[in-house]
């Protein structure tokens, strides 16, 4: 029962000393190898090591299967393959372009592995974008933080082996991002915003708000998400109704880690009294509240710095204080946290940072593994109850750790 989270967590003691062996060797890997190779065959080669032969291994080598949501992603993506109608003709979590593009691999390979493909490619566009919108100022070159980056435990678990989506949703505000950094007009970064919210899932409308706070030409901004995002909810509104409203109708079952989960033991008796939308209220105020504020707090702050800052407070407030959150999330923010606010030369933050991920990938199998409990005091005679309990707590100490790091680095 417990073996996939013995080599989850194998898998993240490994990776964690590669990353050790590569900080150690890092003038060699400098010198010898990056600089002779340059960025662009250097990030092709790592991509090759790090995500598609480990890819090769597990699902044509070994022949196994893609599990958990990948499955549900696969069926949604085959009715896209087909040309129905998303919402109509198939039922979708996410956003309307979502299904159709982990479709695109399936007319040659009609599997859920194929879409866990699709994931990868997109979180290495998100990466190279990343790394153009943050180029590395010390002595870290950009391929040595796409080394690092590529043996993180989480990304590396939650894409390549659960094939999540999370990331997607940084890759368009880092696209965003990027046109700002080539001057583009701000109807050009509304087009881009809009593109965010139609291809990911809704979490992806909290970063609207301070987006349009920082952008210059509000009305153009508007204008620019409406332009792409009214025709295609006209359309689907035509074809369907309100049916393009079903990401935002499904409920949300409780997850963990979050506080409602650690205070569970505490408080069960005063928090099962709650109905769970309205906790997903709470949890959304406050992220909402902390961001706006935020927002006008760093209004002066250019939109490189502020972009990763308010990103890494968005997702790192929702896993403290959301119902439905839970270590998966970690994905989500991962990348600009360690490229664009983490400083290389600080060993014991990127230590640490490997460490919660670490964490993270074990808490999330063993929850699930253990039944998705939400502890009472009697659960803990049990050492898995214990041991996946204490998870928890670490891993919410950890967001605590990284938020401050986020507030430190735009002090």
């Amino acid at each position: 029962m417990y073996d996939i989270v013995f080599q989850k967590a194998y898998i993240s003691l490994g990776l964690s000393a590669l990353a050790g062996l590569a900080f150690f060797f890092h003038s060699f890997l400098e010198e010898k190898i990056f600089n002779r190779l340059g960025n662009t065959l250097s990030f092709g080669i790592m991509s090759l090591f790090f995500r598609f032969i480990p890819f090769f291994i597990i699902y044509v080598y070994l022949g196994i299967d893609a599990q958990s949501d990948v499955q549900i992603f696969w069926r949604s993506a085959q009715g896209a393959k087909d040309l129905k109608l998303v919402y109509r003709d198939f039922d979708s979590l996410y956003s309307p372009f979502f299904a159709y593009i982990t479709a695109l691999f399936l007319p040659f390979w009609d599997t859920a592995r194929a879409v866990t493909l699709v994931m990868i490619f997109i979180e290495l566009v998100a990466l190279r974008l990343t790394i153009k919108c943050f180029p590395s100022t010390d002595n870290y070159s950009n391929s040595f933080k796409s080394l690092i980056y590529l043996l993180l435990p989480g990304p590396f678990v939650f894409c390549v082996i659960g094939g999540q989506e999370d990331i997607w949703m940084w890759g368009f505000a880092c696209l965003v991002l990027y046109l700002w950094k080539l001057q583009k007009s701000d109807f050009v970064l509304g087009i881009a915003t809009g593109l965010g919210l139609l291809a990911t899932k809704a979490f992806f409308v909290l970063v609207i708000p301070p987006l349009f706070f920082k952008v210059n030409n509000k009305v153009s901004f508007v204008a620019g998400m409406a332009a792409i995002g009214l025709p295609v909810m006209g359309f689907l509104f035509y074809k369907d109704g309100l049916s393009f409203l079903m990401p935002l109708q499904l409920a949300q079952e409780p997850m963990s880690p979050n506080i409602w989960a650690v205070l569970y033991p505490f408080f069960g008796n005063i928090i099962a009294q709650f109905n769970i939308r309205l906790l997903n209220w709470i949890g959304l105020f406050l992220i909402l509240g902390v961001t706006l504020f935020q927002t006008l707090r760093k209004k002066d702050l250019p939109l490189n710095r502020f972009l990763p800052f308010i990103w890494v407070v968005i997702f790192g407030i929702m896993m403290l204080f959301q119902i439905g959150s839970y270590a998966n999330y970690v994905f989500i923010y991962a990348m600009p946290l360690l490229i664009a606010l983490t400083n290389f030369n600080d060993k014991k933050v990127v230590i640490t940072t490997f460490f919660i991920n670490a964490v993270a990938v074990v808490q999330a199998s063993l929850w699930f593994r253990t039944g998705k409990p939400f502890f009472h005091f009697s659960d803990f005679t049990k050492t898995a109850f214990i041991l996946e309990y204490s998870l928890e707590i670490i891993l919410l100490l950890g967001v605590v750790y990284w938020l401050k790091m986020a507030f430190k680095s735009n002090a």
